[in-house]
């Protein structure tokens, strides 16, 4: 879901009336809004509120993963904040349509238009996001309000967190580019630096990602969405589900597999729990 709607999509929703107005929730006629911590979280009007609920749920879990009652990482999260970059819910392809009218604005496709002049497209989604903010969403057939099993909810409020979060706060170690230092990490559990994703990779790899759809900053969100939530425990019932894409699916996994990844991941300063 990620790669779609940041990469394939990004240059409708990146948003602002004017250079100092950011992205967020537009102005939707009964659209749903509530916050966790300073992000904005945002249903369409037909999304039912026990979605957005849930959503809120998850989001203030991810925030803060310990349950200490503060903010896991506080500079992160601001990044998020400052750019007004919300989290969305959609029950429709016809909402998120909706959505995506009200959102982008004239002077966003200029800034591309212009920034494409210059320099290569990544670059300039990446400018482009930092200077006008933009979404992640989960569609509410994603969701799952039960309390056990895989939850979407989770995967596409982390990649928010991690892509508009800690790859601003950190660009050198978080950040989504060739040298940044989870770069390097993924960089070896793909057997090699790939720019894109390969239908096959080396013996050995065990991040083996292969939707060409997704750029390299792209597959960076990915792979620090799967390293955290199996240290967290999420995918233990599902090795055969994700191996086509993940392999150490375990807490116990990942720290045979990369231990040096676990150590990275550990440092207090980021505040990543598990």
């Amino acid at each position: 879901m990620f790669k779609n709607l940041i990469f394939i999509f990004v240059i409708l929703f990146i948003a602002g009336l004017s250079g100092d107005l950011k992205a967020k929730c537009p102005d939707i006629e009964n659209i749903k809004v509530t916050e966790s911590y300073g992000i904005q979280i945002c249903a369409m009007p037909k999304v039912d509120q026990k979605y957005l609920e849930h959503a809120k749920k998850v989001m203030d879990k991810l925030i803060d993963y310990n349950g200490d009652g503060l903010v896991d990482n506080q500079m992160a999260i601001d990044k998020v904040i400052s750019t007004g970059s919300p989290y969305v819910v959609f029950s429709s392809g016809r909402e998120e349509n909706k959505f995506l009218d009200e959102f982008y604005s004239d002077e966003a496709f200029d800034y591309m238009d212009e920034c494409e002049e210059l320099k290569d497209e990544e670059t300039c989604i990446a400018l482009a996001e930092e200077k006008y903010g933009t979404w992640l969403a989960v569609f509410t057939n994603e969701m799952n309000l039960s309390g056990s099993g895989w939850d979407a909810t989770i995967e596409e409020g982390l990649h928010l967190i991690t892509h508009m979060g800690y790859a601003q706060a950190y660009p050198g170690i978080f950040g989504q580019h060739k040298d940044s230092e989870i770069a390097k990490f993924m960089d070896i559990a793909r057997g090699g630096y790939f720019e894109d994703a390969q239908r096959r990779y080396p013996n050995g790899a065990y991040y083996t990602y292969d939707d060409r759809s997704c750029s390299y900053a792209c597959q960076i969100t990915e792979y620090t969405f799967w390293a955290i939530t199996s240290l967290r425990g999420h995918h233990i019932d599902r090795a055969k589900e994700i191996r086509d894409e993940w392999r150490p699916n375990t807490p116990e996994k990942m720290r045979e597999v990369d231990p040096a990844l676990v150590v990275f991941l550990s440092k207090d300063e980021y505040g990543i729990h598990f």
